[in-house]
This record gives structure tokens, sequence and C-alpha cells, in this order.
């Protein structure tokens, strides 16, 4: 009987802490919804590092409120240099320019090779199939009768 008390009174308990913060959430219509315009322009730039007066950061972006967005960054890399991105970011997509880009080890230009070759192998093997499924459904068709 007690167990079944002590639920019970649980049960009230967060019925009503439900029941409290029922009000106190808001609730969204659609209508309520906040309107979302055109891009805006906008610019912004800061600088970063790790302690304090040392900078091995920066970032600044500005857009004219088309779409486009350009900026640059740049970072201190593990070897000590300085890294620096350029972009543009527009309705085709992100496109950066590195400049100081490292170098491939031999490993890294040995995977880029290997990686190329089983592309275009691929590239191959799946045009062969194409074409082949293509010759059979055109043998299909031509093999239906004329009520089709």
């Amino acid at each position: 009987m007690s167990a079944m008390k002590s639920t019970l009174s649980l049960l009230l308990v967060f019925s009503v802490v439900g029941l409290s913060f029922a009000g106190v959430l808001p609730q969204t219509t659609p209508a309520e919804e906040e309107y979302v315009g055109p891009p805006q322009p906008y610019s912004f730039t800061y600088v970063a590092g790790r302690y304090p007066n040392h900078v091995d950061r920066t970032h600044s972006e500005t857009s004219d409120g088309s779409g486009v967005v350009r900026g640059t960054f740049s970072y201190v890399d593990p070897r000590f240099q300085v890294r620096t991105v350029e972009y543009v970011a527009d309705q085709q997509g992100f496109h950066p320019v590195l400049s100081n880009p490292v170098a491939d080890t031999p490993t890294v230009a040995a995977a880029k090779q290997k990686h190329a070759e089983l592309f275009d192998r691929i590239a191959q093997d799946h045009a062969r199939i194409a074409a082949e499924r293509a010759a059979e459904k055109q043998a299909q068709q031509n093999n239906l009768p004329d009520y089709y």
C-alpha cells in the first residue's frame, strides 16, 4: 500500500510540474515564424592567438548581399608556416585558392596516381556496363509485338 501511495504521489508531482511548464514554453505556429529575407550585406574580421598578444590565425569575410561571399583566412601550420586561403563562395560552390600549397610526399603522390588509375578503370567498366544495358534494352524493344 505504501509503494502504491508513493507512486501516486510521484505521479501527482510530475503532473503538476508538467502542467506548470506547459504555459512557460513558447508555442510557435506557422503564422508566427520569422520571415527570412534575401541575403544582406555584411563584413567581419577577427584575429586570434593561443595566448595574449600573439596572433596565429585571422579571418575576414564580406558579402555584398547578392549571395556571393569573399574572404580570406590565415593560420600557422604545425611546421610554423603561415598558410593563407582566399575564397569565393557562390551559387556554384566554394572556390578556395591556397598560398604556399604543401608539396605531396612520394607516398601521397603514389596514392593519388593509384586512385586516378582505379577511378579510370571503374569509369570504363561503368561505361561498358551502360552500353551493354542500352543494347539489351534496344533488343528487348525490337522484339516486342506490334500491339505494345
